[in-house]
């Protein structure tokens, strides 16, 4: 950028231009009054990519019925009996053709994979269907399905029948047979002639004999290297810097070696409250990272795992193919090493509701075995250690920066803007004063962010003076405000501007804050929903979409005026060291070259837009300056599988434009301007 030269004449500009606004009456009582004033020539610093990060957790129906393309749910059969006479059947399988003589039961001593199968019992010689089934499958036309079965047999006198089925009748379907006590291994095709959005897929017999059905899947055969293509498509649109796995809560109690290698073959895990298929090991996770074009960030089980647990996981993503696990990758169909750089260890383990809980000592200690352990593997590995809030755990940090600051390179953080959640309903916002109060308090909860950001900040300094390059990572952010659980929490329009603030927040927080990760993507809190026809995106989707497309890397000084708000309590009995908030959330970057600047504002008013005069130093602009805003008349406005596109990010121009700009950004919305040098400068 060019060095600022303030002169008289912009001074005049300002002052008439604004005055113009004021006396044209495009602004009024009804409306705020502002000035933005962009210092093109004061470069603050440079913005680290690696903010801009998502995490994603292996449970909430992420990965099963969400991202991954399988149809099937217990595709493992490890789940209990289902309801409404369904014993002996795995939930949500259906029995076919339940008689006296027709029997269903878990098998735990014949099974394939994991502790359990779905045996079924005819003893009946006639005709009868008999089997399994489960419904709830899109299907479409001429769509195309892999299928995949490991099966058992004893006595079976007739093919078993695999069908597409739906209220139309069979659609597709296709007879196996099998001899001998083996498990047998089947896979094909199957073509749907019909569309149906709850079609069924069934496995069927006739006459006496037993089945053992070990595993199944269906999966469209256009996924993207197993993962929904709509889900890879969207992800990539993002541009995102790096992605965080497997968790979260559930890396406390992960075998990461129990996910890889045969699929089939891995054993279903039971964690936080629902069964997850372990189809996503740290092989599909890396694809994963290819696809959507991000570099991988993997947390180690600090709960019940052990330091030789994390260097064997470390090992197997950076270690030569002579190595012994390096080796074991390559057997999997991975020759290269993955290269992974970014680790944790653990996931808040201050907290009790996670597995292994311990208190900051014992965490310290164990934090430095690992990290040694994971170091002796690969010394180029950047760790991430497990902080936490300083005023709810006041010696945890110390005590961690303390015994462990030689071994780190962050602390992480999280924050879920969750000052109401103990009590509150989603049903709640149909008071209109509560409402309110709500709105101001989920867009002031960045200023909470930043705060938490800046007195870590000084722990670290304080704690290790000589270590200015251990950093912040803010590893999992968002608003879960309400009560609900995670896959049914919605999003409305005011989550855009939370989103768009803690991105701001970050930036005036850039040299402490250089790694951090929304939390999550798809289903559990998360910026995409999907179900087995749809998927929308949620606000905070949109905010990661605008300013990760049209954003730089140098953060440039601004000057604004405007009006301000009391700042709310950030968590229950906890005040904002921020006393105001003022209405506009300002925040100007440039690109590389210094040829464009991209200006953001929020406007956190909720009722009220703000006519504003905007301004620059001696950086002159092109005429032709484009917009792009997330808004809705409806700050509750909220996106749905019946209406996925009422919130979306709309693009505009502006033509003829000349310094000073006046312009009106909407009730809460979050806008972008990109400025463009004007020609010959």
């Amino acid at each position: 950028m060019r060095p600022s030269l303030l002169t008289t004449g912009l001074l005049v500009s300002l002052v008439i231009g604004f005055a113009a606004a004021l006396s044209s009456g495009l602004a009024d009582e009804k409306e705020l009054t502002a000035e933005i004033r962009v210092l093109a020539g004061q470069l603050v610093g440079r913005i680290n990519p690696d903010v801009y990060g998502l995490f994603t957790e292996m449970c909430y129906y992420e990965f099963n019925g969400g991202m991954w393309a399988e149809m099937l749910k217990s595709r493992k059969f490890a789940e209990d009996d289902g309801s409404d006479g369904g014993y002996g059947v795995v939930r949500p399988w259906f029995p076919i053709g339940r008689s006296d003589r027709i029997h269903f039961m878990h098998d735990n001593t014949v099974y394939y994979c994991g502790r359990q199968s779905q045996k079924i019992v005819s003893e009946d010689a006639g005709n009868n269907r008999v089997g399994i089934g489960q419904t709830g499958l899109c299907l479409l036309a001429r769509g195309e399905y892999q299928v995949r079965l490991n099966l058992r047999q004893d006595g079976l006198n007739a093919p078993v029948t695999v069908a597409l089925e739906g209220d139309n009748g069979i659609y597709a379907e296709k007879q196996i047979a099998f001899s001998g006590p083996e498990w047998t291994r089947f896979s094909f095709l199957l073509r749907s002639t019909h569309t149906d959005k709850n079609g069924r897929l069934t496995l069927t017999f006739p006459g006496k004999g037993t089945l053992w059905v070990g595993t199944a899947s269906l999966m469209p055969t256009d996924n993207t290297q197993g993962f929904r293509t709509d889900v890879v498509r969207a992800l990539k649109a993002l541009h995102i810097p790096n992605l965080r796995w497997p968790g979260g809560n559930m890396v406390s109690e992960y075998r990461w070696a129990d996910g890889v290698g045969d699929r089939d073959k891995r054993p279903p895990r039971f964690t936080r409250e629902l069964w997850e298929t372990n189809d996503v090991g740290i092989d599909e996770f890396i694809q994963l990272c290819r696809l959507i074009g991000t570099k991988p960030y993997v947390a180690v089980n600090a709960g019940d795992g052990t330091p030789e647990e994390a260097a064997a996981l470390v090992e197997y993503c950076n270690g030569g193919a002579e190595t012994k696990h390096g080796k074991e990758r390559r057997m999997n169909g991975h020759a290269e090493p993955y290269n992974v750089r970014l680790w944790g260890i653990g996931n808040e383990m201050f907290g009790n509701w996670q597995n292994g809980h311990v208190d900051e000592e014992t965490y310290a200690r164990r934090h430095v075995a690992m990290a040694k352990a994971m170091r002796a593997v690969d010394r180029n590995i950047k760790i991430v250690a497990s902080g936490a809030r300083y005023w709810v755990y006041p010696r945890w940090n110390q005590a961690l920066l303390r015994m462990a600051g030689d071994h780190l390179d962050y602390l992480s953080l999280h924050s879920y803007a969750k000052r109401y959640r103990s009590h509150m309903k989603k049903e709640d916002l149909k008071d209109p004063k509560f409402a309110a109060e709500f709105y101001y308090y989920i867009v002031s909860s960045p200023y909470g962010i930043e705060e938490q950001i800046v007195e870590t900040d000084k722990e670290i300094k304080k704690t290790l003076p000589g270590r200015a390059d251990v950093k912040i990572a803010f590893d999992e952010w968002n608003c879960w405000a309400y009560r609900a659980p995670y896959e049914l929490v919605d999003f409305q329009q005011r989550d855009a501007l939370y989103t768009a603030g803690v991105f701001h927040a970050f930036r005036r927080q850039h040299q402490a804050v250089t790694l951090a990760n929304f939390s999550k993507i798809v289903n559990a809190l998360s910026m995409i929903r999907v179900n087995p026809s749809g998927m929308f995106f949620n606000p905070q989707y949109l905010a990661f979409k605008l300013y990760l497309n049209h954003s730089g890397p140098v953060l440039l000084r601004t000057e604004s005026h405007c009006d301000s708000f009391p700042a709310p309590e950030y968590e229950e009995g906890r005040p904002q060291a921020v006393g105001r908030i003022k209405y506009l959330d300002v925040s100007a970057t440039g690109s590389e070259d210094g040829r464009t600047v991209y200006l953001a504002v929020i406007n956190l008013h909720r009722d009220k837009a703000a006519e504003t005069v905007i301004s620059f130093d001696a950086w002159k602009f092109s005429p032709a300056v484009t917009t792009y805003e997330i808004y809705d008349d409806d700050d509750m406005a909220e996106n749905t599988f019946e209406n996925p596109n009422r919130l979306t990010i709309s693009e505009g121009r502006l033509s003829g434009v000349t310094a000073p700009l006046n312009y009106r950004f909407k009730p809460h919305s979050v806008t972008v301007l990109e400025f463009r040098l004007a020609t010959g400068q």
